[in-house]
C-alpha cells in the first residue's frame, strides 16, 4: 500500500496539470471572447426569427476586414429598407442582421449609413431615405461557431413591438475554423 501511495502522489500533480491544460484548451477561446472582446458580439443568440415579410428588400455587397479599438473584426456591408404599412414610418424600425444555420441563429446590431445604390425601377418613385439605407454590421470571427449561415435582416418596430424578417436573395456567411467568407447563390 505504501508503494501505491507514493506512486499516486508522484503522478497526481501531472494528472492535474494535464486536466487543467485540456480544460484551458477547450474553454479558453469562448472565455476570452466573452471577457475581452467588446465589438462585433451578437445581440442575441438562438432567439426566434420574426415572421417573413416581402415588404423588405435586402442586398449584401461585401464582407471586409475591419479594425475597431484594436480588435480584428469583419464588416458586413449592404443596404436594406422596408416598405411599412400605412400609419408606420420607416424611421420607427430598428434593423438587425440575422445569421441563420440549422443549429444556431445570431442577431447583430446594424449601423446605418448613406448609400445610393442602383435601385430597381419600381422603387425609383418611392420616398426612400438614402441616409439610413446603408447597413453595416460588425462581426467578430470568434463569436460564431463554424458553419454555413444564411444572411437575413430583421426589422423591429420600436413603436408597437412587431418584427419582420427577410433573407432573399440568398447570401451565405461561411465560417470555418480559420476563415470567414461571403458566398452568393
Amino acid at each position: 500500500m505504501n508503494i501505491r501511495w507514493k506512486t499516486f502522489t508522484k503522478i497526481m500533480p501531472h494528472l492535474l496539470i494535464w486536466a487543467l491544460m485540456i480544460l484551458c484548451f477547450v474553454f479558453a477561446p469562448d472565455l476570452f471572447t466573452r471577457i475581452f472582446i467588446q465589438n462585433g458580439k451578437p445581440l442575441q443568440i438562438d432567439a426566434s426569427i420574426p415572421a417573413e415579410s416581402d415588404r423588405i428588400h435586402l442586398v449584401i455587397e461585401d464582407l471586409v476586414p475591419y479594425v475597431k479599438d484594436g480588435e480584428n473584426l469583419y464588416e458586413l456591408i449592404g443596404w436594406s429598407f422596408i416598405l411599412p404599412d400605412e400609419g408606420s414610418l420607416p424611421e420607427q424600425f430598428i434593423r438587425e442582421v440575422v445569421l441563420v444555420s440549422n443549429e444556431r441563429t445570431y442577431f447583430f446590431a446594424v449601423r446605418s449609413g448613406r448609400r445610393e445604390p442602383d435601385l430597381p425601377s419600381e422603387f425609383k418613385d418611392m420616398d426612400i431615405n438614402f441616409d439610413t439605407l446603408g447597413l453595416s454590421a460588425l462581426i467578430t470571427e470568434d463569436t460564431i461557431k463554424p458553419g454555413k449561415y444564411r444572411i437575413g435582416v430583421a426589422f423591429r418596430n420600436a413603436a408597437d413591438g412587431s418584427a419582420f424578417y427577410w433573407d432573399k436573395p440568398v447570401y451565405y456567411l461561411v465560417k470555418t475554423p480559420n476563415t470567414l467568407r461571403l458566398e452568393r447563390k
